[in-house]
């Protein structure tokens, strides 16, 4: 899991600077095709009923936090998921990046497939 290029801003200018960085209100999971790179904006999944998906995160122990609640998608359509990043809206096509990373478990769906990730699937770590 690499932090996204936006969120890397938001810590150098609040740790460097005293610059503000206003805490998101709510986490999604979001899933991808491809690469979506630091930029986290591209190859996001669409079709079927897919929909970004709240995630939650306990206390980094270690220099890493694991998601403290499951995320259930529908419904997929026929697609091979490759990747996920964590954004700080839950509309598709809107809100920043803040961390991307590659599924150890590529997930090659037909369309009407499940896909579900249990607490604790999920881990983001600052090395």
């Amino acid at each position: 899991m690499t932090a996204c290029d936006y969120l890397e801003g938001k810590v150098l200018d609040h740790v460097l600077r005293n610059a503000a960085y206003t805490q998101p209100t709510g986490l999604w999971l979001a899933l991808h095709t491809a690469d979506p790179t630091e930029a986290g904006n591209i190859a996001e999944v669409v079709g079927g009923s897919y929909g970004r998906q709240a995630i939650n995160f306990n206390p980094q122990v270690n220099g890493t936090a694991a998601s403290s609640n499951g995320q259930n998608f529908t419904n997929m359509p026929n697609v091979t998921i490759t990747h996920f990043t964590i954004k700080d809206a839950q509309t598709t096509g809107t809100g920043n990046s803040l961390f991307w990373g590659v599924l150890s478990i590529v997930r090659n769906l037909s369309a009407g497939d499940p896909l579900s990730f249990a607490a604790g699937q999920i881990l983001i770590s600052c090395d």
